[in-house]
């Protein structure tokens, strides 16, 4: 009864627990099979005769946080009738394997945390080459294409290139894929491998202001409609404020530009998220300091507005209209090149006032992304590092 409580615990079924051994550094556990018949791997007969013994040490999941060794105590049977030696079937380790099956479970679940590689190791009692060999794997390249597909590039300094792309289905919000370059040729070598059923499954392709992307949905996915991504474009609104600001920081008193510095925050956060004491500090900055900055500040609010409104489309699409039409012909020269920006991409957005999709999710998982570096000292491989992204969304 003892036996099968410590099998139990240990979850080591149709073994025999020999012993058990809690040292300082380290656990013991002398295992060994029942004796059975075996089928001869050479000539299919079947025999019970042990030639004899071989201990094998095998690496298992820790216990008490001490790394933890099966001792198993392996037969070698004999046939009857080739003569040939060989070693008993087991469910405990694979062939030409050090470590059971799942401790390779266990390190594949710990790759799956914000940690690296060299903690994994330490914890699995597995060397930081053997979990580099695990890694490429469990890259493994998507074979479909979800109904919304958002794409976004981020700065992982991987393998050859510096920058890396993440395909993210914008319903679930899963990992589609990571790869490797941005470059169009590359991004064209990784879509025409799908079937044109597959590219005509895509029914939206959010994406950022980049010009790349655009001609890529163009070519690929005829018939997805393209969204051009809230916070890509509303940002330029916002960096032209933070631009007029800063050229009217740089003629300002010695005295006057510290404080003006610290005035980026009021002017770029959203006016109904301020309290009545810095509406009115932002009012005095407005009013006394420069024109195109008032200007530009109110353009961007409503801009804003625009976005976030809860308006039916066609009279959030004229709003957005006259917005473009009115700063096309503004007296600040910022606002001018932001709204031949917004022209030039106006249909990517208009699309975007129209369904509730952007690239939220996938800026997010760019940020575990970074983490994931940061922990790691960065990554050399790709595959490696495509591996622990997909890992993390799993």
């Amino acid at each position: 009864m003892q036996t099968n409580c410590i099998k139990n615990l240990l979850d080591l079924k149709d073994v025999f627990i020999k012993n058990v051994k809690n040292l300082k550094d380290k656990i013991e556990i002398y295992v060994e099979l029942p004796h059975h018949e075996q089928i001869c791997p050479y000539c299919g007969a079947i025999t019970s005769k042990v030639h004899d013994y071989y201990t094998q040490t095998i690496k298992d999941i820790p216990i008490y946080f001490k790394p933890t060794n099966l001792i198993y105590h392996k037969r070698r049977y004999e046939c009857k009738n080739c003569e040939k030696k060989f070693f008993e079937n087991n469910s405990i380790i694979s062939k030409y394997q050090r470590r059971t099956t799942r401790l390779t479970g266990f390190a594949i679940n710990e790759l799956r945390n914000l940690v690296s590689q060299a903690d994994v190791a330490r914890k699995t009692n597995i060397s930081p080459s053997v979990i580099s060999k695990m890694l490429p794997y469990l890259a493994v390249t998507n074979s479909s294409l979800p109904r919304v597909l958002c794409i976004d590039e981020f700065k992982g300094n991987t393998g050859h290139y510096k920058y890396q792309v993440a395909l993210i289905n914008g319903e679930t919000h899963e990992v589609v894929d990571i790869l490797e370059c941005r470059q169009k040729h590359s991004l064209c070598e990784y879509f025409k491998n799908f079937s044109q059923e597959q590219l005509d499954n895509v029914k939206y392709f959010v994406t950022d202001l980049w010009e790349t992307y655009k001609d890529i949905a163009f070519t690929y996915f005829r018939k997805a409609k393209i969204i051009a991504d809230h916070f890509h474009f509303a940002r330029y609104a916002c960096n032209t404020v933070n631009d007029i600001r800063i050229s009217v920081q740089k003629n300002l008193p010695k005295n006057q530009r510290k404080y003006f510095k610290h005035s980026r925050k009021l002017l770029l956060s959203r006016q109904c998220n301020l309290t009545d004491e810095q509406k009115d500090e932002l009012s005095y900055i407005l009013i006394n300091y420069s024109e195109d900055l008032r200007i530009a500040y109110r353009e961007k609010e409503l801009l804003l507005d625009i976005i976030h409104s809860n308006d039916d489309f066609e009279t959030k699409s004229k709003s957005f209209s006259d917005w473009v039409k009115r700063n096309l012909e503004s007296p600040v020269i910022q606002l001018q090149e932001c709204a031949k920006t917004y022209q030039h991409w106006y249909t990517e957005i208009k699309n975007s006032l129209e369904v509730p999709y952007s690239n939220g999710a996938t800026e997010g998982f760019n940020n575990k992304i970074k983490v994931l570096k940061r922990v790691s000292f960065g990554m050399r491989s790709f595959k490696n590092f495509k591996a622990r992204i997909l890992l993390l969304n799993r």
